[in-house]
C-alpha cells in the first residue's frame, strides 16, 4: 500500500471511529442487528438468527456473523456494535481506489475515493450498526469486477452480496450488466455467453446459497414467507411505512448525502451524455441510475437503500473534478458549491436539536460550516486544489466531532431507548405482572439490558389486546391512536417526552 493510501485509510478510521461509542444504538434498526448478533453469540447458533430467544427471519446472516465475531473480540457494547460497518467502509473506499486506477488514472482514483470516504451519507452508515456497507462492499466488488472481467471475483462477490442482503445480491449485478450491455446494442449471444454466467452463477450460490437451503431445510414454510415472502416482495410493493414513500424522497436523500460535494455532483450532470459516450464510463451512469430509479419505485423507502450507488457516483464526480483541476477555474462550480453548503448551514442552524451550550453552540457549528465551504470556494478560485481537497475533507469531521459530541445529548434522548429501559428497571413494579414493550423500544431495551419484556399487540385494533394486570412501555405518538375506552384503562406511572410507563388499571 502506498503512503497516500495509508494516509486515506488512516483518516478512513478517524473519520467512522472517532466518537462512535457517544450515542447509543439507535432505534429501531441498529439495535435489532445487534441484539440478534449477542443472540447468536449467547446460543452458539449461528445459523439461525434469534431475537427475544425467537427464530428471526429478517436478513441473511453475514452482518451478524460479523457483529458477533466483534462481540467474541471485544465484547458486547454499542462501539463493537458499529465496528465491523466502519471497516469495510474503510476497506471499500482503498478498493474503490485501486480499482479506479485500473480503469481511468491515478488522480482520478484519489478524487473517487475521497469523494466516497467524505460523503455524508457513506459516513452515517458507517458509522452504523446496519447491513446497507455490508450490500454495497459486496456489490462494489461485483460491479468494479464485472467491468474489468475479473468473473471469479465478480460472482464470489455476488454470493456474498446474497449472504448481506438477499436476492438484490444476485439481481442488482445482473440488470446493470445486463441494461449496460443494452445501452451499447452488444446484448448479443456472443457478449452475454462472454460473461461466463454458465460456471459463475453455480460459483455464486456455492457462495450464497447454502445458508437459504439450509434454513429451508430446518424452518421450512415460516422461513419462505417471511424472508422472501414479507422482507423482499411485499415491501417493494407496499409501503412498510404508509405515508412515507415519494417518488422524490431520494432526491432529498441525495442532496444532503453526497454533502459536501452537492455542488460537485451537480456540476457533474452537465457532464453525463459526454460521458456516455464512452463504455467504461457508460457503465457507472447505469450503475448509479439503476439503484436510485428501483429504489424510488419502491413502496418501502429508507434512506439508506440507495448507498450502493454511490461509489458509482463518486467516479463519476471524481471524472468532472479532474477536468475542472485541469482548466482554469470556472464559476459555476463554486457557486453551486457555496449554494449547497449554506443549505447545509441553514439545517444545522435550524435544526430542532438543543446541543450542550444551547444555540449558541447550534448556530456557531452552523457558522463554521460555512466558513470552511466558503474557504474551499475560494481555495478552488485562487488554483489550489490541494488546499480545496483538504478543507473538504476538513468539513465531514468536523461535522462527525460537533453531532458526536455537542449534540449527543439531544439524539440520545430523541433517538435512542436504553435509558427508557434502564428506567423501567429501576422503577419499583410488582412482581409476577408482565411487562409489554413497544416494538419500538424493545430492541434496545434486550441489548442494553436484558429487559425482553413482552410483544405489545397493536391496541388500535379492537380485537387486539393485553389481558389481565400489565405494564406497558410505549411511545406517547402512538397512544394518541388509541381508542378513549382503551386509553381509560391506563394509568401513567411516568412519563418522558417522547415515552409513556403505564400500568393497566
Amino acid at each position: 500500500m502506498t503512503s497516500d493510501r495509508k494516509y486515506l485509510f488512516v483518516y478512513c478510521l478517524i473519520l467512522f471511529l472517532l466518537f462512535l461509542w457517544n450515542v447509543p444504538l439507535l432505534d429501531p434498526d441498529e439495535p435489532v442487528y445487534g441484539e440478534t448478533a449477542k443472540e447468536m453469540l449467547a446460543t452458539g447458533d449461528w445459523l439461525s438468527p434469534r431475537i427475544y430467544g425467537e427464530f428471526w427471519y429478517d436478513k441473511p446472516p453475514l452482518f451478524y456473523w460479523l457483529e458477533a465475531l466483534s462481540f467474541s473480540v471485544l465484547g458486547v457494547s454499542t462501539f463493537s456494535a458499529r465496528l465491523p460497518s466502519a471497516l469495510i467502509a474503510a476497506l471499500t473506499v482503498l478498493y474503490v481506489w485501486h480499482e479506479t486506477e485500473q480503469l481511468f488514472s491515478r488522480r482520478t482514483a484519489f478524487l473517487a475515493a475521497l469523494i466516497l470516504a467524505t460523503s455524508l451519507e457513506f459516513v452515517v452508515i458507517a458509522r452504523s450498526a446496519v447491513t446497507d456497507m455490508t450490500l454495497t462492499a459486496a456489490l462494489t466488488v461485483a460491479l468494479f469486477s464485472f467491468v474489468r472481467e475479473r468473473y471469479v471475483t465478480a460472482y464470489i462477490a455476488c454470493g456474498l452480496a446474497l449472504l448481506a442482503k438477499g436476492p438484490i445480491g444476485f439481481g442488482f449485478p445482473a440488470l446493470i450488466v445486463g441494461l449496460w450491455l443494452l445501452a451499447q446494442r452488444q446484448f448479443t449471444f456472443r457478449r452475454v455467453m462472454a460473461l461466463k454466467w454458465y460456471w459463475g452463477i453455480p460459483l455464486a450460490c456455492a457462495v450464497g446459497l447454502p445458508w437459504y437451503l439450509y434454513m429451508t431445510a430446518v424452518h421450512g414454510q415460516p422461513f419462505i414467507d417471511t424472508f422472501l415472502g414479507y422482507h423482499n416482495l411485499v415491501r417493494f410493493t407496499e409501503p412498510e411505512h404508509a405515508g412515507k414513500d415519494h417518488w422524490w424522497l431520494y432526491l432529498v436523500v441525495l442532496t444532503a448525502g453526497c454533502f459536501p460535494w452537492t455542488g460537485a455532483v451537480c456540476g457533474m450532470l452537465t457532464r453525463l451524455r459526454r460521458f456516455a459516450s464512452d463504455p467504461v464510463k457508460l457503465y457507472f451512469i447505469v450503475w448509479a441510475a439503476f439503484i436510485f430509479l428501483f429504489f424510488s419505485a419502491s413502496s418501502t423507502q429508507l434512506f439508506s437503500y440507495i448507498l450502493p450507488m454511490y461509489p458509482a457516483l463518486a467516479v463519476l464526480t471524481a471524472l468532472y473534478l479532474e477536468e475542472l483541476l485541469d482548466r482554469p477555474p470556472g464559476r459555476l462550480f463554486p457557486q453551486l458549491h457555496i449554494f449547497f453548503l449554506g443549505l447545509t448551514a441553514a439545517a444545522v442552524g435550524l435544526a430542532p436539536l438543543t446541543p450542550a451550550g444551547g444555540d449558541t453552540v447550534r448556530y456557531g457549528t452552523a457558522f463554521v460550516l460555512l466558513l470552511l465551504g466558503l474557504a474551499g470556494a475560494r481555495a478552488y478560485r485562487w488554483g489550489r486544489p490541494k488546499l480545496f481537497l483538504l478543507l473538504q475533507g476538513a468539513l465531514p469531521l468536523f461535522l462527525v466531532c460537533a453531532v458526536w459530541t455537542l449534540f449527543a445529548a439531544p439524539v440520545r434522548e430523541q433517538f435512542t431507548s436504553p435509558d427508557l429501559s434502564m428506567k423501567v428497571l429501576l422503577t419499583e413494579r410488582d412482581e409476577g405482572v408482565p411487562l409489554y414493550i413497544d416494538p419500538f423500544y424493545r430492541p434496545a431495551s434486550a441489548f442494553y439490558h436484558d429487559l425482553y419484556g413482552l410483544r405489545m399487540p397493536d391496541l388500535r385494533q379492537p380485537a387486539e389486546d393485553i389481558p389481565g394486570d400489565a405494564y406497558l412501555l410505549v411511545q406517547k405518538k402512538l397512544c394518541r391512536d388509541w381508542p378513549d375506552e382503551e386509553r381509560a384503562r391506563w394509568r401513567t406511572v411516568w412519563e418522558t417526552p417522547a415515552a409513556y410507563f403505564l400500568r393497566k388499571s
